[in-house]
């Protein structure tokens, strides 16, 4: 048995070791801490770790024999479905949890209300100060992307500057003019960039350079990824001018992180607003460890934050972030530069994890039962869960250990008081939990976070919001979860789009989900074009048909959102040949460029900045939209895309006669549940009618709301939020499936693409 403690440090959660329980004769470190998290397993089903790189962490500590140090501290994160362990940085959000543990352990004491703890973080070499006020006046409170209080831990990062290259501005400038290489017709460009190693080597932008001055702050998650690929050229060029990669292709994914930055809002009291990305996805809040670099920036004159100010800041600098303001300071401490900010910490649970060797990954002794199958670990997430406790059991549960631990009180806070009804038309006291199903910082995560902090504001009662991803298994795992243990009274809802619509439709066993067993509370759309290389010899939708040759379409999964494309092409009867596997439409959109495949799609949100320009210069033809469903089950002209032809029109006018029959019945069916009805917000099927119909009262008044839709706009994209009095039989009917329909998708990816169907 090795003893652990599992606690919350930030916005993360991590287990801590102390370094001698991991000392198992026989196996090294990262041999005890892989089997105890349960990896290599997507799930980590058979460990303590959470599926989640935020949840897949180990914090070791001792005390220290280093003078003038209290502890030593090594972070390990452990990777989920790869058997790694990664030494190789710090995490500022667990460095939360050292404090609290050592003042409960002994390691350090507190004097007159104030402990102070001495930290060496062994990873990095960097040194911290942490304290904690314990009169009770400053000693709990509230952080973005926490729902709830902890323990006020304040962490300062001594003398932070060149951790990494040696240097606070490794480039040797304050600014930094980058020659960012081209690739594909994509030409190469000029980006101004501060290159700052404090914390950890950064790459700072501003808005204008990254293309997001003209859009809404709440919009800039959605924008990112969608132009991706060319601002991660930016960052890869910043690595090779601090001297951390030899060339732009060699650069790290991790290192060095990107920053986009912008003047604050008038009215505010934001000294600047900012976006980190974090191998290559918007961060929901701000890696601790970057606000460190961000804060020192801001007090060197000439660099890209300072340039934005006004005024010098203070002490105390206020970045607004997509979770929401995060403060952070610059001080001197015990008569060095100290950079900090303040983050809770709360202990959840103390525990005893079993370690089996026997079963350790490629061990020759592992046992495998007669008659079972060696199961690889891509095919762990295809496992059947067994049921989940219910949500509000888990909080009771972990209220227990909250009362024995360290941290805030909470029984007199109200958390443990009986939730308020929701079927009295008011949500005051409820807290909203929204299930994303997929991993943060994707498209859906984004959608998700944006219109779930919408909808709270427009509820009676303002309940709070809990944004809560259980990725794994293509968003199945989570979806499976919720529909087997979701809260029934309305305050837990489940986040839906074409990567969990799809695996229902095609009645995968592993889908323990019906979306006729829920009831939808809002749905939203989004659209998209078929678009093809024109050095391919495609100029209209002609050329499609009669080919000597078939054009390759690059696809990601047939089974996910690529699958109603390929009815498309079936329907259209288009010699199209399929490639699978891309990591996404973006690497898709590049292997076109580069000539390697021939055909592809892409949706609105990322139109703009993957095939516009290329459309425009002549190197691809959109050759036509998918189109909409209207409120009667045609298919009409998408509102973006005007100009371009349906695919029902260029049916019609490749055949010479309108569609019908299975191929188009499937491809209606398709077009609903996966572009005009493919997000949506879903309550379980017993959930009070009354608790339902006020969210969706709410969100059909937020859709209404002009304000709203401004906002929105870049974010849905022009597509309204649905949520009227005939929502319910509107997505009844789209959401129905015939077994014909079921057939025909079955056999099309059998006989065409060599996929059967678990």
């Amino acid at each position: 048995m090795v003893k652990a403690t599992w606690m919350r440090g930030g916005t993360s959660k991590c287990w801590v070791f102390e370094r001698s329980a991991l000392e198992v004769p026989g196996f090294t470190v990262d041999e005890v801490l892989l089997r105890l998290f349960g990896s290599p397993d997507p799930r980590q089903i058979d460990g303590v770790g959470g599926g989640t790189s935020t949840t897949s962490k180990a914090v070791i500590l001792s005390p220290s024999e280093q003078p003038g140090v209290d502890i030593d501290y090594t972070f390990a994160q452990v990777g989920i479905d790869q058997a790694v362990v990664d030494w190789g940085s710090n995490c500022g959000n667990c460095s939360a949890v050292i404090a609290p543990y050592a003042l409960k352990h002994g390691w350090i004491d507190a004097e007159d209300g104030l402990a102070t703890a001495h930290i060496r973080n062994t990873n990095t070499g960097q040194l911290l100060v942490e304290r904690m006020v314990l009169d009770g006046t400053q000693s709990t409170a509230f952080i973005p992307g926490v729902p709830f209080p902890g323990q006020a831990v304040e962490i300062g990062f001594l003398d932070p500057a060149g951790g990494t290259t040696g240097a606070l501005f490794p480039a040797g400038d304050r600014l930094s003019t980058l020659q960012v290489a081209g690739i594909g017709s994509h030409p190469g460009f000029e980006a101004d960039a501060t290159l700052i190693d404090a914390g950890a080597p950064m790459v700072i932008i501003t808005a204008a350079q990254a293309g997001l001055d003209a859009a809404d702050f709440s919009a800039w998650p959605a924008l990112a990824l969608a132009d991706s690929d060319r601002l991660d050229r930016i960052r890869r060029a910043g690595a090779v001018e601090m001297g951390l990669a030899s060339s732009a292709e060699s650069a790290q994914r991790a290192i060095p992180k990107l920053a986009i930055v912008q003047a604050p809002a008038a009215g505010g009291d934001d000294d600047f607003s900012v976006m980190m990305l974090s191998m290559g996805a918007p961060h929901p809040a701000l890696a601790i460890t970057g606000s460190v670099g961000l804060t020192m920036a801001a007090r060197q004159p000439g660099t890209s934050i300072a340039n934005l100010l006004p005024t010098p800041p203070g002490e105390v600098l206020h970045m607004q972030t997509p979770a929401g303001q995060i403060q952070t300071w610059q001080r001197q401490i015990e008569g060095r530069t100290a950079v900090g900010t303040t983050r809770t910490a709360r202990e959840l649970a103390e525990a005893q994890l079993s370690f089996d060797p026997v079963a350790l990954p490629g061990s020759p002794s592992t046992a495998v039962l007669a008659g079972e199958p060696l199961l690889d670990p891509d095919s762990a997430q295809l496992l059947d869960d067994p049921p989940a406790h219910k949500r509000r059991t888990v909080f009771a549960s972990v209220a227990v250990f909250a009362a024995l631990g360290l941290g805030a009180t909470l029984v007199g806070g109200g958390l443990l008081n009986p939730p308020a009804t929701t079927t009295d038309g008011d949500y005051a006291g409820e807290t909203v939990e929204m299930v994303i199903p997929l991993a943060e910082g994707g498209g859906t995560d984004t959608w998700a976070r944006f219109v779930g902090q919408e909808l709270v504001h427009s509820i009676p009662g303002e309940p709070g919001f809990a944004p809560i991803n259980e990725a794994g298994g293509e968003g199945i795992t989570g979806s499976n979860r919720f529909a087997s243990s979701a809260a029934d009274d309305g305050t837990e809802l489940l986040v839906s789009t074409a990567t969990t619509v799809v695996p229902w439709v095609l009645d995968r066993h592993v889908v323990k989900y019906s979306f006729e067993d829920l009831e939808p509370v809002l749905v939203n759309g989004t659209g998209g074009v078929i678009y093809a290389r024109t050095a391919a010899g495609v100029k209209t939708p002609k050329d499609l048909v009669d080919r000597k040759k078939p054009l390759v379409f690059g696809g990601i999964s047939a089974t996910g959102l690529d699958l109603t494309t390929l009815v498309a092409f079936d329907l259209l009867e288009a010699d199209i040949s399929a490639t699978f596997g891309f990591e996404g439409r973006g690497p898709v959109n590049l292997a076109l460029q580069r000539g390697e495949v021939d055909i592809d799609y892409t949706t609105t949100s990322s139109y703009q900045s993957a095939v516009e320009p290329i459309a425009k210069e002549g190197s691809a033809t959109v050759l036509m939209s998918f189109g909409q469903l209207d409120g009667h089950g045609k298919i009409v002209r998408d509102p973006n895309f005007p100009e371009a032809p349906t695919v029902v029109e260029v049916y019609r006018d490749l055949h010479g006669k309108e569609p019908s029959g299975p191929k188009f019945e499937a491809y209606k069916t398709l077009l609903g549940l996966t572009y005009t009805y493919q997000k949506g917000l879903w309550a379980p099927k017993d959930a009070p009618d009354e608790a339902v119909n006020l969210l969706r009262d709410s969100a059909h008044e937020l859709s209404g709301d002009k304000e709203f839709n401004d906002k929105a706009a870049e974010v849905l994209g022009g597509y309204p939020i649905v949520a009227d009095e005939n929502l319910s039989q509107r997505v009844k009917d789209a959401y129905t499936v015939t077994d014909e329909t079921k057939g025909y998708v079955t056999a099309l990816l059998k006989d065409s693409y060599g996929i059967e169907l678990d």
